[in-house]
């Protein structure tokens, strides 16, 4: 026979008259076992136990002791319990329905919507009051579960065992409950069933708009503690617990920007209120060039037309006072507020700093925008939010007044923001990450993502000061919302903590790829979106034919790539007539006018290199005309793979691959992607050394290779240099040379750096020219390929289809006995 379940049933009781009458209908159903009234020890005194019902003595009724006393009573295999001391009116076999749904799905806890009794005016109304599925996501403390659950008491027990086998663990007076139904989210599954099971009364009739601030409000402070407490345990029990001192300090330079920061207004009919927010944006007070993007989402109201006359406007006069207005309407007309945003960040009047500012709102004071700015320096944040107070239109102040947020804190906020439901306004980015993490094209949410987006990897500032004003009047979007759209909103938000949680496990496990995450990577995807003939070669590449060398043998890491798009460099003509003829492509002023720059330490810039080889590849010039020359420069090469650990970095001699040999310039791409370095755990093995400063710092010669080499291992750029400037004198100088000729690759290893020379004696093989050097058949025909570091480390070029199908592992081999030096000479 099947087994019979029963329910033990939990519910508050202030009044007796009044839970009589819950106690009534739950005496009714056949599956309830026991009913026990939880009461404050004064009442247990003063009054006598209704039939049927047991009296439980307890604290507050949310606390943990609460749930503890639940898990001890409770007998059954469920425990119904209910939250609130006004009446409630179960639905026809409602218990018996929860039971059922519990028993067939074994159900951590079961929940259900209701129907709510609403008393305005002395008019009374039913409601329905459907609520949301729960998720992964939904660790909001405030989720609308309604005022009936049913736990499974199994696992009710489970969370009291392992709360009494911690050595220490959190007292909680107002988190209790919240704590509970966390570990039940990490036990089982916590199922909402869409059906209308019982009546509630409803007693807080404010409007949506004016309960949303509850949880900031300072006289909640001491259960928002908790209820922070709890919810960081819950993510560290996920392993979803990020650690802020892993932070990555934004790199403000990375870019260049035509001003430093940007006002975005988005706007759709809002004719009252637009000229005031944008009078307010221009009349901020900088040291700094700063403009106000207007997104126009196609107003079918006087907001177009205002936003016009304000642009022909006379505008403040003042080097430090007002920008200039920009005003875009979007060519779709599928964007929500999230779709504004990303067109005004894109766009290239954007700023360094996107700051937000509402089209119902406005700064409090003219020096908003110049302390939000402040605070990205002060703060190294990627991301500032600040302070704003609540008013009405004459600016009056409106309850709960100041909104500071003050619940942030460095070390736990980004953990925290999964909890609550808003940062805090203003809120302001920087533009680089804005763009690489983009909007969600949303009305609702949109900011909270990016927030929680942010803060995964990067600091969020705050400023706690009075930055903003929100003013509250009837056109709010978010003023008084029906049930349906607080579901869909919260709903949303839910949503987004499931992605934020699933992507910090991730994080956590190392499972995420970060690495487009950094300055470089969002350089070259910003250039590649400026600038569509480079962008077209980059994605050309990812076409290009390539094939091994040899399947065996001393080349049989080597590769081959058919790559058309370099015949500009193998063919570049470099000597001096030609080069004294033609002006310098790396000069500034010689540029295209779609390449942006990077500006780099120690005097260099960093450009995407328009005609690549590797799947990013940059050219870093000197910002100086001065010939290309390595020992000068031999500590900023270290000192670059220093700053950006993620590159290799390489560099041709004048007469040794260099297509500019008349400005000096390193190279720089992807790492790891050259055969080289993914042989280098048995290439490096054959490394001989042969002198050194220490063990760490030495000189080897690398013979077990189709071109000799030389291996410097350093920890640092000042022992590097020692060592290069040791070999630099030992390598043999050709007649009329600067330097010796050679190629150079380098990059980090972990905490190591290694650079690659390859020492050479001739520019070009005469296989280049179609000479014949020799009576082997092999070199009776023309190879166009002029070597240079990313040939030597395996990866060769070859611009013409002939060569590529027919270089053979000899021809090859014979290139490089040709323009490199012998290993006799490596002694």
């Amino acid at each position: 026979m099947q087994k019979t379940n029963f329910i033990d049933c939990f519910l508050p009781c202030e009044n007796i008259n009044a839970t009589e009458v819950v106690v009534e209908q739950l005496r009714a159903s056949k599956a309830v076992q026991h009913i026990y009234l939880m009461v404050t020890e004064e009442f247990a005194e003063t009054h006598q136990v209704p039939e049927n019902c047991t009296f439980v003595v307890i604290d507050y009724l949310l606390s943990k002791a609460t749930m503890l006393a639940m898990a001890d009573k409770t007998d059954a295999d469920n425990a119904l319990f209910y939250m609130k001391t006004q009446p409630l009116t179960l639905g026809y076999m409602a218990v018996e329905r929860l039971l059922r749904v519990a028993t067939d799905s074994d159900a951590a806890m079961v929940y259900s919507d209701h129907y709510e009794k609403r008393c305005e005016n002395k008019c009374e109304e039913r409601r329905n009051h459907p609520v949301i599925d729960y998720q992964l996501g939904s660790i909001r403390d405030d989720f609308d579960f309604g005022s009936v659950v049913l736990i499974n008491a199994k696992m009710l027990k489970a969370y009291a065992r392992q709360e009494r086998a911690e050595e220490e663990t959190e007292t909680y007076k107002y988190a209790g409950w919240y704590d509970l139904r966390l570990f039940l989210s990490r036990q089982g599954e916590i199922v909402h069933l869409d059906e209308y099971l019982y009546t509630e009364e409803e007693t807080d009739l404010r409007k949506s708009g004016e309960k949303q601030f509850d949880y900031v409000n300072p006289r909640n402070r001491e259960v928002q503690i908790e209820m922070e407490r709890a919810a960081t345990a819950h993510l560290r029990a996920l392993n979803a617990l990020i650690d802020t001192t892993g932070y990555v300090k934004p790199d403000f330079e990375e870019q260049s920007f035509t001003v430093e920061a940007s006002v975005i207004i988005p706007v759709f009919n809002r004719e009252k209120t637009i000229r005031d927010a944008v009078e307010s944006a221009l009349s901020q007070e900088t040291k700094f060039p700063f403009n106000v993007i207007v997104v126009d989402n196609h107003s079918t109201d006087g907001t177009t037309k205002i936003i016009e006359a304000l642009q022909e406007s006379p505008l403040p006069t003042s080097p430090h006072r007002g920008g200039a207005l920009i005003h875009i309407i979007p060519e779709r007309r599928d964007l929500g507020i999230g779709g504004c945003w990303n067109r005004a960040i894109n766009d290239d009047h954007c700023g360094r700093f996107a700051v937000q500012l509402d089209s119902d709102d406005l700064y409090s004071s003219p020096h908003t925008l110049q302390k939000i700015v402040d605070a990205f320096h002060e703060q190294k944040a990627a991301m500032i939010v600040g302070s704003y107070r609540m008013c009405d239109f004459e600016l009056n102040t409106l309850p709960p007044g100041l909104i500071d947020h003050r619940e942030w804190t460095d070390e736990n906020g980004a953990n925290n923001a999964l909890r609550i439901n808003g940062l805090g306004a203003p809120r302001a980015f920087f533009t680089p990450l804005a763009r690489q993490i983009k909007f969600p094209n949303t009305s609702y949410g949109e900011d909270y993502a990016m927030g929680l987006a942010f803060s995964r990897r990067y600091r969020i500032g705050r400023i706690y000061d009075e930055l903003y004003l929100c003013r509250r009047w009837g056109g709010n979007s978010d003023a008084a919302l029906s049930i349906e759209r607080v579901n869909a909103n919260n709903l949303y938000k839910d949503r987004l903590r499931t992605i934020e949680i699933i992507a910090r496990q991730q994080l956590a496990k190392g499972d995420l790829n970060i690495t487009d995450d950094n300055s470089l990577q969002r350089f070259f995807i910003r250039q590649l979106e400026k600038w569509s003939d480079a962008d077209k070669r980059f994605r050309d590449l990812h076409d290009v034919q390539t094939r091994p060398l040899v399947e065996n043998g001393a080349l049989a890491d080597w590769q081959l790539q058919y790559n058309p798009s370099r015949i500009v460099s193998t063919g570049a003509k470099i000597d001096q007539k030609t080069i004294s003829e033609r002006p310098c492509f790396l000069c500034a002023k010689n540029r295209p006018k779609e390449q942006i720059t990077k500006e780099l330490n120690g005097g260099y810039e960093l450009l995407v290199n328009p005609f690549p080889i590797l799947p990013v590849h940059f050219t870093i010039p000197s910002t100086e005309h001065e010939p290309q020359r390595i020992l000068p420069h031999i500590g900023d090469m270290y000192q670059l793979l220093e700053d950006y650990p993620e590159l290799m970095v390489f560099y041709n001699g004048p007469k040794c691959g260099a297509s500019a040999p008349d400005h000096m310039h390193f190279q720089a791409g992807t790492n790891n992607v050259l055969p080289l370095q993914q042989a280098w755990g048995r290439i490096g093995r054959s490394a001989e050394i042969i002198t050194g400063i220490d063990d760490n710092n030495t000189i080897a010669v690398i013979r077990e290779y189709p071109c000799p080499a030389f291996l410097i291992h350093s920890t640092n750029k000042e022992e590097g240099t020692k060592l290069f400037k040791q070999l630099y004198e030992l390598l043999p100088l050709q007649t009329d040379d600067e330097e010796p000729m050679m190629n150079i690759i380098a990059w980090r290893n972990e905490a190591e750096t290694l650079l690659i020379v390859f020492p050479r004696r001739k520019h070009r093989p005469e296989c280049y020219y179609g000479t014949r050097v020799d009576g082997r058949e092999s070199r009776n025909r023309q190879f166009l390929i002029s070597p240079g570091s990313i040939d030597m480390a395996g990866l060769v070029i070859t611009p013409r289809e002939e060569d590529f199908r027919k270089l053979t592992p000899e021809i090859m081999q014979d290139i490089l006995d040709e323009i490199c030096i012998t290993k006799e000479q490596t002694t």
